[in-house]
């Protein structure tokens, strides 16, 4: 009876460090440098509030200082509209990319960009997309919808293929293909320092980790609902 009992404990343990062991890829490698990184350089950028909480959804990019000549990102570039807001707050794209504006809304939307060298505007309906490549500045493009003016939302639009957002964790990755001095800028419109942005410039020639701890907290963050029950008509 009592070797039963051992035995049951034994592979109950057995079990639980197999599953364990099976877990931890997932975790460890959730925003982690891939298996380039034996030929190229690695860079960890962690971001953190004051209090150091790890903070998602700031975009982090990396911009070539010593005329570096990188390729071009090809990541897809979506600024979505679900629910009558802008899905996600905040996007980011490189230079010269097409950006597809997707509307997920069984409505019109209107949407054009506020203050910006990247001017736009143009309705979108229903469950339709359209696509824009006129970016060829940097800039940061806030947006908005003419139809619901509760709607608001980011398009960064940066000079370089390096660049995301850091995940729960407060942490991203990239895997350099050209070492040399690069600036380092992490970026949210609802940050507290000049030109919502804080920027380290570094020689990067081997793996690096670079962590960011915020000086003020985030602004809040606008809610995209509106003030009232009136619906627009869909044929706007």
């Amino acid at each position: 009876m009592f070797w039963g009992i051992s035995l049951k404990n034994k592979l109950i343990t057995c079990s639980i460090l197999l599953l364990t062991l099976l877990l931890l890829p997932n975790i460890s490698n959730a925003n982690t440098c891939n298996n380039k990184t034996e030929i190229n350089t690695c860079v960890q950028v962690f971001v953190k509030s004051k209090t150091g909480q790890e903070l998602g959804d700031l975009v982090v990019y990396l911009e070539p200082l010593d005329g570096q000549v990188l390729d071009k990102s090809h990541k897809e570039v979506v600024v979505g509209q679900r629910d009558k807001s802008f899905t996600p707050y905040i996007t980011v794209s490189q230079t010269n990319s097409k950006v597809n504006f997707v509307n997920q809304d069984n409505i019109t939307h209107h949407i054009y960009s506020a203050e910006s060298e990247n001017k736009f505007s143009f309705k979108i309906r229903a469950g339709t997309t359209h696509s824009l490549t006129q970016f060829d500045q940097a800039n940061e493009i806030a947006m908005g919808c003419n139809i619901h003016d509760w709607m608001s939302g980011y398009l960064l639009v940066v000079n370089t293929p390096y660049f995301d957002k850091t995940d729960e964790l407060g942490q991203v990755s990239f895997n350099l293909a050209k070492k040399g001095k690069y600036k380092v800028v992490v970026w949210h419109p609802q940050m507290q320092a000049e030109n919502n942005r804080m920027i380290m410039e570094q020689d990067i020639t081997k793996h690096n980790t670079f962590t960011f701890t915020l000086k003020n907290e985030l602004e809040s963050i606008p809610t995209q609902e509106s003030d009232d029950d009136f619906e627009f008509l869909s044929d706007y």
